[in-house]
Protein backbone atom coordinates (compact mmCIF):
# COMPACT_ATOMS: atom_id res chain seq x y z
CA UNK A 1 0.00 0.00 0.00
CA UNK A 2 1.51 3.26 -1.18
CA UNK A 3 2.29 5.62 1.76
CA UNK A 4 -0.18 8.96 1.80
CA UNK A 5 1.34 11.88 1.23
CA UNK A 6 0.63 14.19 4.46
CA UNK A 7 1.06 18.30 4.58
CA UNK A 8 2.20 19.64 7.29
CA UNK A 9 1.47 23.16 8.75
CA UNK A 10 3.46 24.54 11.10
CA UNK A 11 1.83 26.58 14.36
CA UNK A 12 3.24 29.76 13.08
CA UNK A 13 1.44 29.20 9.98
CA UNK A 14 -1.82 28.91 11.50
CA UNK A 15 -1.38 31.65 13.76
CA UNK A 16 -0.47 34.16 11.29
CA UNK A 17 -3.79 33.04 8.88
CA UNK A 18 -5.72 33.50 12.13
CA UNK A 19 -4.49 36.74 13.03
CA UNK A 20 -4.61 38.14 9.42
CA UNK A 21 -8.68 36.66 9.61
CA UNK A 22 -8.70 38.63 12.83
CA UNK A 23 -7.17 42.04 11.21
CA UNK A 24 -9.46 41.87 8.44
CA UNK A 25 -12.53 41.69 10.06
CA UNK A 26 -11.58 44.81 12.84
CA UNK A 27 -10.07 46.72 9.68
CA UNK A 28 -13.86 46.49 8.57
CA UNK A 29 -15.78 47.03 11.74
CA UNK A 30 -13.53 49.68 11.87
CA UNK A 31 -14.45 50.85 8.63
CA UNK A 32 -17.96 50.46 9.07
CA UNK A 33 -18.97 51.74 12.35
CA UNK A 34 -15.61 54.18 13.62
CA UNK A 35 -15.23 56.48 10.62
CA UNK A 36 -17.19 59.37 11.76
CA UNK A 37 -20.11 59.75 9.67
CA UNK A 38 -20.65 63.07 7.91
CA UNK A 39 -24.05 65.00 8.27
CA UNK A 40 -26.23 64.25 5.39
CA UNK A 41 -27.50 67.36 3.22
CA UNK A 42 -30.90 68.61 4.44
CA UNK A 43 -33.87 66.77 3.14
CA UNK A 44 -34.66 68.24 -0.43
CA UNK A 45 -37.65 70.27 -1.44
CA UNK A 46 -40.40 69.24 -3.19
CA UNK A 47 -40.87 68.78 -7.01
CA UNK A 48 -41.72 72.22 -8.35
CA UNK A 49 -45.00 72.68 -9.40
CA UNK A 50 -43.78 76.02 -11.55
CA UNK A 51 -40.20 76.10 -13.34
CA UNK A 52 -40.04 79.63 -11.68
CA UNK A 53 -40.25 79.39 -7.35
CA UNK A 54 -39.60 82.65 -5.77
CA UNK A 55 -39.64 82.49 -2.33
CA UNK A 56 -38.11 86.13 -1.58
CA UNK A 57 -40.78 87.93 -3.68
CA UNK A 58 -37.55 89.25 -5.68
CA UNK A 59 -39.21 89.67 -9.27
CA UNK A 60 -43.04 89.90 -9.74
CA UNK A 61 -45.50 87.17 -10.32
CA UNK A 62 -46.32 88.23 -14.29
CA UNK A 63 -42.62 87.38 -14.64
CA UNK A 64 -42.17 84.39 -13.18
CA UNK A 65 -45.43 83.04 -14.58
CA UNK A 66 -44.32 84.37 -18.60
CA UNK A 67 -40.90 82.13 -17.63
CA UNK A 68 -42.19 79.68 -16.28
CA UNK A 69 -44.68 78.86 -19.17
CA UNK A 70 -41.48 78.30 -21.13
CA UNK A 71 -38.30 77.02 -19.22
CA UNK A 72 -39.46 73.67 -19.64
CA UNK A 73 -40.95 73.71 -22.91
CA UNK A 74 -37.37 73.61 -24.83
CA UNK A 75 -35.88 70.78 -27.19
CA UNK A 76 -32.15 72.12 -25.66
CA UNK A 77 -32.66 72.01 -22.31
CA UNK A 78 -35.21 72.11 -19.50
CA UNK A 79 -34.44 75.04 -17.05
CA UNK A 80 -35.75 75.96 -13.58
CA UNK A 81 -35.10 78.67 -11.74
CA UNK A 82 -35.54 78.12 -7.56
CA UNK A 83 -35.02 82.09 -5.09
CA UNK A 84 -35.28 81.86 -1.61
CA UNK A 85 -33.69 83.97 0.87
CA UNK A 86 -31.51 81.79 2.74
CA UNK A 87 -29.70 78.87 1.63
CA UNK A 88 -30.24 75.38 3.63
CA UNK A 89 -27.83 74.58 6.24
CA UNK A 90 -24.90 72.22 5.96
CA UNK A 91 -23.35 71.30 2.49
CA UNK A 92 -25.12 73.50 -0.04
CA UNK A 93 -23.39 71.56 -2.86
CA UNK A 94 -24.29 68.27 -2.03
CA UNK A 95 -27.79 69.91 -1.49
CA UNK A 96 -28.23 71.44 -4.60
CA UNK A 97 -27.18 68.14 -6.28
CA UNK A 98 -29.77 66.17 -4.75
CA UNK A 99 -32.06 68.72 -5.07
CA UNK A 100 -32.06 68.90 -8.80
CA UNK A 101 -31.51 65.10 -9.01
CA UNK A 102 -34.85 64.24 -7.00
CA UNK A 103 -37.06 66.99 -9.33
CA UNK A 104 -35.07 64.94 -11.94
CA UNK A 105 -34.92 68.24 -14.82
CA UNK A 106 -34.24 67.19 -17.81
CA UNK A 107 -35.11 63.00 -17.66
CA UNK A 108 -37.14 63.55 -20.26
CA UNK A 109 -35.01 65.70 -22.50
CA UNK A 110 -32.41 63.24 -22.03
CA UNK A 111 -30.45 64.85 -19.33
CA UNK A 112 -30.25 68.04 -20.71
CA UNK A 113 -31.62 70.05 -17.32
CA UNK A 114 -30.53 72.89 -15.57
CA UNK A 115 -31.62 74.32 -12.47
CA UNK A 116 -30.45 77.98 -10.86
CA UNK A 117 -30.18 78.33 -7.62
CA UNK A 118 -30.11 82.03 -5.95
CA UNK A 119 -30.32 82.77 -2.34
CA UNK A 120 -30.39 86.58 -1.96
CA UNK A 121 -29.38 87.26 1.73
CA UNK A 122 -25.35 85.69 1.47
CA UNK A 123 -25.86 86.87 -2.45
CA UNK A 124 -25.67 83.35 -3.90
CA UNK A 125 -26.12 82.28 -7.39
CA UNK A 126 -25.55 78.47 -8.40
CA UNK A 127 -26.08 76.82 -11.80
CA UNK A 128 -25.85 72.73 -11.57
CA UNK A 129 -25.93 71.30 -15.12
CA UNK A 130 -27.35 67.80 -15.99
CA UNK A 131 -25.24 65.11 -18.32
CA UNK A 132 -26.46 65.78 -21.47
CA UNK A 133 -25.12 69.96 -20.96
CA UNK A 134 -22.14 69.17 -19.55
CA UNK A 135 -20.02 69.14 -22.60
CA UNK A 136 -21.47 72.58 -23.97
CA UNK A 137 -21.64 74.41 -20.72
CA UNK A 138 -18.57 73.35 -18.39
CA UNK A 139 -17.98 74.61 -15.22
CA UNK A 140 -15.80 77.52 -16.19
CA UNK A 141 -18.38 78.78 -18.88
CA UNK A 142 -20.93 78.49 -16.41
CA UNK A 143 -18.85 80.65 -14.18
CA UNK A 144 -18.28 83.34 -16.90
CA UNK A 145 -22.25 82.97 -17.77
CA UNK A 146 -23.19 83.75 -14.19
CA UNK A 147 -20.42 87.01 -13.99
CA UNK A 148 -21.38 88.02 -17.32
CA UNK A 149 -24.93 88.12 -17.10
CA UNK A 150 -26.16 87.39 -14.02
CA UNK A 151 -23.85 89.80 -11.49
CA UNK A 152 -24.12 92.98 -13.01
CA UNK A 153 -28.05 93.76 -13.23
CA UNK A 154 -28.52 92.11 -10.09
CA UNK A 155 -25.54 94.00 -8.28
CA UNK A 156 -27.76 96.86 -9.03
CA UNK A 157 -31.03 95.47 -7.84
CA UNK A 158 -32.03 94.53 -11.54
CA UNK A 159 -33.09 90.84 -10.88
CA UNK A 160 -35.58 90.46 -13.79
CA UNK A 161 -32.77 91.87 -16.15
CA UNK A 162 -30.67 89.48 -14.62
CA UNK A 163 -32.75 86.40 -14.78
CA UNK A 164 -33.40 87.77 -18.89
CA UNK A 165 -29.98 88.10 -19.56
CA UNK A 166 -28.66 84.55 -18.13
CA UNK A 167 -31.31 82.62 -19.36
CA UNK A 168 -31.11 83.87 -23.18
CA UNK A 169 -27.33 83.52 -22.80
CA UNK A 170 -27.67 79.82 -21.84
CA UNK A 171 -30.30 79.06 -24.69
CA UNK A 172 -28.03 80.99 -27.27
CA UNK A 173 -24.79 78.85 -25.85
CA UNK A 174 -26.48 75.51 -25.83
CA UNK A 175 -28.63 76.13 -28.64
CA UNK A 176 -25.95 77.87 -31.93
CA UNK A 177 -27.58 78.87 -34.75
CA UNK A 178 -28.63 76.07 -36.39
CA UNK A 179 -31.97 74.99 -35.58
CA UNK A 180 -32.13 71.81 -37.30
CA UNK A 181 -28.93 71.09 -35.52
CA UNK A 182 -30.70 71.31 -31.76
CA UNK A 183 -33.35 68.48 -33.11
CA UNK A 184 -31.11 66.41 -34.51
CA UNK A 185 -28.87 66.66 -31.25
CA UNK A 186 -32.09 65.51 -29.38
CA UNK A 187 -32.70 62.78 -31.55
CA UNK A 188 -28.97 61.37 -31.44
CA UNK A 189 -29.28 61.72 -27.63
CA UNK A 190 -32.95 59.59 -27.19
CA UNK A 191 -31.52 56.94 -28.66
CA UNK A 192 -28.73 56.68 -25.80
CA UNK A 193 -30.20 53.30 -24.25
CA UNK A 194 -29.88 51.90 -27.69
CA UNK A 195 -26.33 52.26 -28.01
CA UNK A 196 -23.77 48.69 -27.28
CA UNK A 197 -22.39 49.19 -24.21
CA UNK A 198 -18.50 49.33 -24.81
CA UNK A 199 -19.34 52.14 -26.85
CA UNK A 200 -20.27 53.71 -23.42
CA UNK A 201 -17.14 52.63 -22.00
CA UNK A 202 -14.78 54.57 -22.64
CA UNK A 203 -17.04 57.85 -21.36
CA UNK A 204 -17.65 56.39 -17.90
CA UNK A 205 -13.91 55.89 -17.64
CA UNK A 206 -13.71 59.60 -18.12
CA UNK A 207 -16.14 60.11 -15.09
CA UNK A 208 -14.37 57.56 -12.62
CA UNK A 209 -12.47 60.56 -10.60
CA UNK A 210 -16.35 61.74 -10.36
CA UNK A 211 -17.96 58.25 -9.57
CA UNK A 212 -15.41 57.64 -6.97
CA UNK A 213 -15.79 61.27 -5.02
CA UNK A 214 -19.94 60.43 -5.43
CA UNK A 215 -19.17 56.29 -3.83
CA UNK A 216 -17.19 58.12 -0.98
CA UNK A 217 -19.56 61.03 -0.19
CA UNK A 218 -22.34 58.39 -0.48
CA UNK A 219 -20.10 55.86 2.23
CA UNK A 220 -19.41 58.80 4.66
CA UNK A 221 -23.17 60.04 4.72
CA UNK A 222 -24.12 56.38 4.90
CA UNK A 223 -25.21 53.72 8.26
CA UNK A 224 -23.64 50.42 8.85
CA UNK A 225 -25.50 48.77 5.82
CA UNK A 226 -25.07 50.57 2.94
CA UNK A 227 -21.31 51.35 4.12
CA UNK A 228 -20.60 47.57 4.14
CA UNK A 229 -22.02 46.76 0.81
CA UNK A 230 -20.28 49.90 -0.69
CA UNK A 231 -17.15 47.98 1.26
CA UNK A 232 -17.83 44.91 -0.25
CA UNK A 233 -18.28 46.22 -3.59
CA UNK A 234 -15.28 47.75 -3.46
CA UNK A 235 -13.54 44.67 -2.37
CA UNK A 236 -15.17 42.72 -5.40
CA UNK A 237 -13.75 45.72 -7.79
CA UNK A 238 -10.26 45.55 -6.36
CA UNK A 239 -9.83 41.89 -6.56
CA UNK A 240 -11.17 41.71 -10.09
CA UNK A 241 -8.75 44.59 -11.39
CA UNK A 242 -5.85 42.63 -8.82
CA UNK A 243 -7.23 39.57 -11.43
CA UNK A 244 -6.70 41.38 -14.86
CA UNK A 245 -3.37 42.99 -13.91
CA UNK A 246 -1.78 39.64 -13.03
CA UNK A 247 -3.49 38.03 -15.93
CA UNK A 248 -2.18 40.54 -18.09
CA UNK A 249 1.59 40.52 -16.81
CA UNK A 250 1.79 36.42 -16.78
CA UNK A 251 0.42 37.07 -20.47
CA UNK A 252 3.36 39.42 -21.32
CA UNK A 253 5.77 37.05 -19.62
CA UNK A 254 4.53 33.68 -21.32
CA UNK A 255 4.55 36.00 -24.58
CA UNK A 256 8.22 37.46 -23.73
CA UNK A 257 9.25 33.84 -22.89
CA UNK A 258 7.38 31.74 -25.50
CA UNK A 259 10.19 30.45 -28.10
CA UNK A 260 12.54 29.69 -24.97
CA UNK A 261 9.27 27.78 -22.99
CA UNK A 262 8.57 25.92 -26.32
CA UNK A 263 12.34 24.51 -27.17
CA UNK A 264 12.72 23.48 -23.27
CA UNK A 265 9.17 21.55 -23.86
CA UNK A 266 10.77 19.68 -26.61
CA UNK A 267 13.81 19.14 -24.93
CA UNK A 268 12.21 17.35 -22.19
CA UNK A 269 10.20 15.07 -24.98
CA UNK A 270 6.37 17.11 -24.54
CA UNK A 271 3.96 16.40 -27.04
CA UNK A 272 2.14 19.35 -28.77
CA UNK A 273 4.85 21.85 -26.95
CA UNK A 274 3.93 24.39 -29.44
CA UNK A 275 0.00 23.77 -28.80
CA UNK A 276 0.41 24.03 -25.16
CA UNK A 277 2.45 27.12 -25.19
CA UNK A 278 -0.20 28.91 -27.20
CA UNK A 279 -3.34 27.21 -25.73
CA UNK A 280 -2.18 28.97 -21.97
CA UNK A 281 -1.23 32.01 -23.89
CA UNK A 282 -4.70 32.39 -25.37
CA UNK A 283 -5.94 31.64 -21.52
CA UNK A 284 -4.02 34.51 -20.23
CA UNK A 285 -5.38 36.71 -22.95
CA UNK A 286 -9.05 35.72 -22.43
CA UNK A 287 -8.76 36.01 -18.51
CA UNK A 288 -7.58 39.70 -18.62
CA UNK A 289 -10.51 40.16 -21.29
CA UNK A 290 -12.64 38.87 -18.94
CA UNK A 291 -11.77 41.01 -16.38
CA UNK A 292 -11.91 44.21 -18.17
CA UNK A 293 -15.35 43.83 -19.62
CA UNK A 294 -16.44 43.15 -15.88
CA UNK A 295 -14.53 46.20 -14.69
CA UNK A 296 -16.22 47.88 -17.11
CA UNK A 297 -19.94 46.74 -16.74
CA UNK A 298 -19.32 47.63 -12.67
CA UNK A 299 -17.73 51.05 -14.05
CA UNK A 300 -20.91 51.08 -15.99
CA UNK A 301 -23.24 50.22 -13.31
CA UNK A 302 -21.55 52.82 -10.43
CA UNK A 303 -21.86 55.38 -13.06
CA UNK A 304 -25.27 55.04 -13.45
CA UNK A 305 -25.64 54.70 -9.63
CA UNK A 306 -23.88 57.48 -7.93
CA UNK A 307 -24.03 59.94 -10.83
CA UNK A 308 -26.82 59.21 -12.78
CA UNK A 309 -29.32 59.38 -9.35
CA UNK A 310 -31.57 61.99 -11.50
CA UNK A 311 -30.17 63.57 -14.06
CA UNK A 312 -27.43 65.34 -12.05
CA UNK A 313 -23.78 64.94 -10.82
CA UNK A 314 -21.95 67.76 -9.26
CA UNK A 315 -21.10 69.99 -12.62
CA UNK A 316 -21.87 73.65 -12.49
CA UNK A 317 -20.36 76.90 -10.84
CA UNK A 318 -21.23 79.41 -8.07
CA UNK A 319 -21.01 82.80 -7.34
CA UNK A 320 -21.84 85.38 -4.79
CA UNK A 321 -22.81 88.88 -6.94
CA UNK A 322 -21.56 92.26 -5.25
CA UNK A 323 -23.52 94.03 -3.36
CA UNK A 324 -25.18 97.51 -4.05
Amino acid sequence: MAPTSKVDISPRTVAIVRWSLLAFVVAVLLLVFAVPRWEPPPKTLADPSEAFIDRAGIVTPDFARQWAGGLLNDDRAQIVIYVDRKPPEGELAAWAIRTASDWKIGAAKDDTGLVLFVFTEPRLARIDVGYGLEDRLTDARVRQLLEAHLAPAFAQGRYEQGFDDLIRAIRKEIGGDDADSIHARAAAARQRDDVAWFSQALPALGRTPRVVAAAFREYMESGAESRFAILLATGIVLAIVAFGVTMAANTLWRAATLPATIRNRKAEGGSGAVAQSVYELAMGVAGFLIALTLVMFVLLAADSLYTRKGTFSGAGAAIVWPAR
